[in-house]
């Protein structure tokens, strides 16, 4: 079944969304509100329970102390889908790999360029992978230079809609548990 769809919008629509701001430079505050809230109800009716991973992460609690806290965190599939509902272009515009003495890659570093359509916004954003991390100690070449590319294109999309959420595969490993279903990222406890 061929899913087909147009876009239509006027040049008032295009105008009236971007930027946030008055003429006089200061943020239109009821523009960004409903701009942000628009983001938030696109996340709750796009994004399922698979595109969130849950983890056990360590935080501070209101005195200071270290405590164990379940965190719902944005997978590479909820970045593609906000991707592909902005309809963001990214490019590795850089790559490197290193490989120890016996050839084996050993770490890898990406650097992704992320753009809207109407060129009004570009971003760059760079992250690597290596065997050093936690739980990465055997991982393949192959699973180094995928990781190290996911984490820039993640960054890179986060930062160009503005999302700036740090993203499962940032997390290392080593720390993850398999909790059972996330709650979503905004649901009431």
């Amino acid at each position: 079944m061929a899913l087909k769809a147009e876009i239509v919008t006027t040049e008032e629509e295009n105008n009236s969304t971007l930027p946030v701001m008055s003429e006089t430079g200061i943020v239109d505050v009821e523009n960004a509100l409903e701009s942000w809230n628009n983001y938030q109800e696109l996340c709750k009716k796009l994004l399922d329970e698979s595109d969130y991973q849950e983890i056990e992460v360590k935080e501070k609690d209101e005195n200071g102390n270290y405590i164990k806290v379940k965190r719902a965190f944005r997978k590479k599939s909820a970045w593609f889908k906000l991707g592909r509902a902005f309809n963001v272009k990214t490019e590795i515009i850089e790559k490197t790999v290193e490989r120890g003495k016996n050839g084996q890659v050993k770490e890898a570093y990406y650097r992704v360029q992320a753009s809207l359509p109407n060129g009004q916004r570009v971003v760059e954003a760079d992250a690597s992978c290596d065997v050093w991390e936690k739980g990465k100690s055997k991982a393949s070449g192959h699973d180094l230079r995928t990781t190290a590319e996911t984490r820039a294109t993640n960054r890179a999309i986060a930062k160009l809609i503005g999302a700036g959420e740090v993203s499962a595969e940032e997390i290392n490993t080593g720390d993850v548990k398999k909790l059972g279903n996330p709650k979503l990222l905004g649901d009431k406890p």
